[in-house]
């Protein structure tokens, strides 16, 4: 019984070790994002070229940092199916159209780039903000492990 518990306790914390990580990759994202939408505000107040440059540089960073994210967050799927949680978690990788915006480079071209941004960021708040209830309920999952040493840990914690 005490080797299941043990067994038990390494599969949560393998689940947040995980969790972390998938954070750390969509707050990297997010930031990118933030960054890109700074540079999206330059460029609908008349920045220019340069300005949507700088914006399409940051958008691709971005999206190599969610698209990082995504493959993450699929790692903390599967770790935490192991523990019998089962957790969707929504991180769409954007397509960010680079001719348009620098093609036509008007006003409506960049309000509507900025518009696909603001979306991005939402979607990446909303998997982090999933990712870290999660988090926390498998933090008082493994308290309980640790402190009770019970193999009977109560799993609806995770059920969110």
């Amino acid at each position: 019984m005490e080797e299941k518990r043990k067994g038990n306790v390494q599969e949560v914390k393998e689940a947040m070790a995980a969790g972390v990580c998938a954070v750390h990759c969509l707050e990297a994202a997010k930031k990118k994002l933030e960054d890109a939408k700074y540079l999206g505000i330059w460029d609908i107040l008349g920045g220019g070229a340069l300005s949507s440059m700088l914006k399409h540089n940051r958008l691709e960073e971005a999206q190599e940092s969610l698209e990082l994210a995504g493959k993450k967050v699929k790692m903390f799927e599967k770790e935490l199916a192991d523990i019998s949680v089962n957790a969707e978690i929504h991180v769409e990788i954007q397509s960010f159209e680079k001719f348009a915006d620098i093609f036509f480079d008007n006003i409506l071209s960049d309000w509507a780039m900025q518009e696909k941004i603001t979306r991005a960021s939402k979607q990446v708040d909303e998997a982090l903000e999933r990712i870290r209830q999660l988090l926390l309920s498998l933090q008082m999952m493994n308290q309980r492990y640790q402190k009770d040493g019970e193999e009977d840990v109560v799993w609806d914690v995770l059920e969110m």
